[in-house]
């Protein structure tokens, strides 16, 4: 494991390895509440955030090894379908709406001073943001262990620790505690990052999420229903289309159909079980005999090859993306 370690806040469920089921009890214990928190998954060097607050889905976040990067939900959604069974560790996260904010923070911003403490007086540092009366956010890493230090208006109002080592001095202040934490041969491993753009951003998609729709996404299939289990062939040998489902929630089976064929959740002629999807969706069909997928004014959109479309010739190989499910076409017969 060697990427970062974050303030856990209270445990709202221990790190259980990861399966699609423990994924949709998660999210169901943490829906139809006002839950705030944050729900962590991990594999290899690999480290998927999704933000909660008040019990909507807010935003997400990527950390791979030391590298740090925002998702939208429906990209997180998509990099799930990445870990299998048995491969990572899931956990339920819940904070305080300052620790939530600080994560974000992390994950949005870039900070405005970075380095080594040894090289930084934060002494000064933290005289500056108390006398400007200046929002800001600093957080230390220790050998991958990340403490957060939230200051509002220059008042030292928070701090959150994830480094095992450290014990709080009851009475010591947070820049007391921060200095006490940097001082002597530490200050040559610790790195200093300091943030004053606080920017907590909603995902652009959060606004049409909602955890039940995110754990009707992530449901495990039951084998008797009709749309088939992992690997399975949904396809006649007759049919003029073949999509097979890269990523999402059928991941593995082929999808088939004739031309023309109207892909969407419901009332069209190849299903797509996605809650991103639009009930009609797209339209693959023949016009002066080129073969076009057409955008149905959906909600969220269609992409092909992870560009943005409304309508646009498409040829065996393209990936057609549709909410947070991946489809490659893999043969077409117009013969």
């Amino acid at each position: 494991m060697s990427y970062l370690n974050l303030p856990k806040g209270n445990t709202y469920s221990e790190e259980a390895a990861y399966s699609r089921d423990t994924l949709v009890k998660l999210l169901s214990g943490a829906s139809g509440s006002l839950f705030t928190g944050y729900l962590k998954i991990s594999t290899g060097d690999l480290l998927l955030l999704l933000f909660i607050f008040q019990g909507q889905p807010f935003a997400a976040g990527l950390l791979l090894g030391k590298k740090i990067s925002p998702l939208t939900i429906t990209n997180f959604c998509s990099r799930l379908a990445d870990v299998s069974h048995g491969s990572g560790l899931i956990s339920l996260h819940e904070t305080d709406p300052v620790l939530l904010k600080s994560l974000l923070v992390m994950v949005q911003n870039r900070p405005y001073i970075h380095g080594p403490v040894n090289t930084i007086d934060l002494k000064d540092r933290l005289s500056s943001i108390c006398s400007d009366g200046s929002d800001a956010m600093i957080m230390l890493e220790n050998c991958g262990y990340c403490n957060f230090f939230y200051f509002y208006r220059g008042t030292k109002i928070s701090d959150y620790w994830s480094d095992p080592q450290f014990k709080r001095q009851a009475d010591f202040s947070v820049d007391k505690q921060m200095l006490s934490y940097t001082s002597g041969e530490a200050s040559c491993r610790i790195l200093a990052l300091v943030y004053q753009q606080l920017n907590a951003m909603e995902s652009p998609d959060a606004f049409s999420l909602t955890l039940e729709g995110l754990v009707r996404l992530f449901m495990v299939e039951d084998e008797k229903e009709q749309i088939g289990t992992e690997g399975s062939q949904s396809v006649n040998p007759d049919d003029q289309l073949v999509l097979k489902v890269l990523e999402g929630a059928r991941c593995g089976i082929c999808l088939g159909g004739a031309i023309p064929s109207v892909l969407g959740k419901k009332n069209s002629d190849i299903l797509i079980d996605d809650p991103l999807a639009s009930d009609r969706h797209a339209a693959i069909q023949i016009i002066n005999g080129r073969l076009l997928l057409i955008d149905l004014q959906s909600t969220h959109g269609t992409t092909i090859n992870n560009e943005p479309v409304s309508q646009m010739e498409i040829k065996q190989g393209d990936r057609i993306g549709i909410g947070s499910t991946v489809l490659l076409v893999q043969s077409i017969n117009l013969t």
